[in-house]
């Protein structure tokens, strides 16, 4: 099935360095009518120098009220001048999607979509994942970071009974979590497309659901019912999000960890890890691993640092 040729590709380019959470608040502007919404930062020399917000649309909005919106909120003056628009070609996506996505391996975990058909290698742990609506197909430098602090957990003898997820997306890290340890793990997510995406993930993955196997939840963070009912606290807490959310969260992520718990924290460029750091240390978390893949920092913290 091809998409409609009259979707169009609207571009915003500047060349000012602004705070991701900006940025996002930005890009949310064309939420209600952006089929995808997608941005990147620009890096020269290590530097942060601008961004590229895109997003796919059925029809172009008024720019002028778009630039108006986006001055307010970035607080630079945004102009006509600084987008860009084109069709998006006539091309069946779900192919092209799946020809990107070729089967991968992230340490013990062999990751591939539904259109390959052959077998696992006899040894790994399949995880069996399409390319979705929700982020995290494994491939992205913080999911892997995530895989792999997992797999440094388990063969460092943790021992994790209570697992939460939160910012699950596609579910990849709750069911590698969930294959790892074969304890309950609850995956927690703001978007309810992203909770449908994980639940589905479960299904083809063949884990149980519930108390004994995987629960998936559209939920506020940590303030949502299925966390805050867990009185004891997880053992380990895995947030792969941002920056931003996860400093602000950083107090609720450490009253949801159990005395002894470790959390993984991810969704972060290395020139943002002191940042986040620090707001957790504030609230008892430390000795970090670090795990760096590319421009990205994976974080493993501990609840009772020495």
């Amino acid at each position: 099935m091809k998409d409609n040729t009259n979707l169009i590709s609207l571009y915003l380019s500047f060349d000012v360095p602004l705070d991701d959470n900006i940025v996002m608040k930005m890009a949310s502007l064309l939420d209600d009518e952006a089929i995808s919404t997608s941005w990147e930062k620009h890096i020269v020399d290590g530097q942060d120098t601008g961004w590229t917000v895109m997003w796919v649309l059925p029809a172009l909005p008024d720019i002028k009220s778009l630039s108006k919106s986006l001055k307010k909120i970035s607080k630079i003056d945004i102009s006509e001048d600084h987008f860009a628009w084109q069709p998006v070609p006539d091309v069946n996506w779900l192919e092209e999607s799946y020809r990107s996505f070729p089967p991968f391996k992230v340490g013990p975990f062999y990751i591939y979509g539904s259109h390959h058909k052959d077998p696992a290698p006899k040894g790994l742990i399949p995880l069996q994942i399409d390319a979705a609506t929700a982020f995290g197909s494994g491939e992205h430098g913080t999911t892997r970071g995530c895989l792999e602090a997992l797999v440094k957990l388990h063969k460092s003898g943790f021992k994790p009974k209570t697992i939460l997820d939160m910012g699950a997306g596609s579910g990849i890290l709750a069911i590698a979590a969930y294959k790892l340890w074969k304890k309950p793990v609850l995956a927690v997510d703001i978007d309810k497309e992203a909770t449908v995406v994980a639940c589905r993930h479960r299904r083809i993955n063949k884990l149980p659901a519930g108390e004994k196997g995987m629960t998936c939840v559209t939920g506020d963070g940590y303030h949502a019912r299925a966390v805050t009912r867990q009185t004891k606290g997880f053992d380990l807490i895995i947030a792969n999000i941002l920056a931003g959310p996860l400093v602000h969260m950083a107090p609720d992520l450490t009253a949801s960890l159990s005395k002894n718990g470790k959390a993984i924290l991810s969704g972060l460029l290395i020139e943002q890890e002191d940042g986040v750091l620090k707001a957790h240390k504030a609230c008892g978390l430390g000795r970090p691993t670090r795990l760096p893949r590319g421009e990205w920092q994976t974080l493993i913290l501990n609840k009772s640092p020495v």
